[in-house]
C-alpha cells in the first residue's frame, strides 16, 4: 500500500509570506540576485559549475557564413571511374572543390567555388571550371 505524503501548502495557507522567507523577499524581482550573468564567479557559482563556463562566458568570433562543404579532384575521379558523370557535367552546389588528387578525364565542373591549384588542374586535363 502507497503512503501519501502531506503537502506543506495547507500549513502555510495563513502564512502572508508563505514559505518565502522575511516579508521582503520575494518583492519583484529582488532575490534573483542580479540580471544576466552577474554573480556567475560568486553567489551563482554552483551553477556555473553545473552547467560549466562558457555558458556563462561569451568569448571569440563567430562567423555568420554558413561554411563551405569540400570535395577534392580525387573524390570527383573515383566517381567518373564508377561511371557517376556520364554527361560529362558534375554540378557541386555549396562546395568548394580542392586540388587533392588528379583528374584523368575531360569534365565540366561547376561548383560554388575553386582553389587555385584545382583549376590549374581542371584546365590541365581540358575541362572546364564553372562557377555557381
Amino acid at each position: 500500500m502507497t503512503v501519501r505524503i502531506k503537502s506543506r501548502k495547507r500549513k502555510l495557507y495563513g502564512n502572508r509570506t508563505f514559505g518565502g522567507g522575511n516579508k521582503k523577499n520575494r518583492r519583484g524581482k529582488g532575490c534573483k540576485g542580479g540580471k544576466g550573468r552577474a554573480g556567475w564567479h560568486k553567489h551563482k557559482w554552483l551553477l556555473t559549475i553545473k552547467n560549466g563556463e562558457n555558458k556563462n562566458q561569451k568569448r571569440g568570433f563567430h562567423s555568420v557564413r554558413a561554411r563551405l562543404e569540400t570535395i577534392s579532384l580525387a573524390e570527383i575521379s573515383r566517381g567518373i571511374a564508377k561511371g557517376e558523370y556520364k554527361s560529362g557535367v558534375a554540378e557541386f552546389r555549396g562546395c568548394k572543390v580542392l586540388s587533392n588528387g588528379s583528374l584523368s578525364a575531360k569534365l565540366t565542373i561547376k561548383a560554388t567555388a575553386f582553389s587555385k591549384i584545382a583549376l590549374e588542374k581542371i584546365k590541365a586535363a581540358g575541362g572546364e571550371a564553372l562557377t555557381l
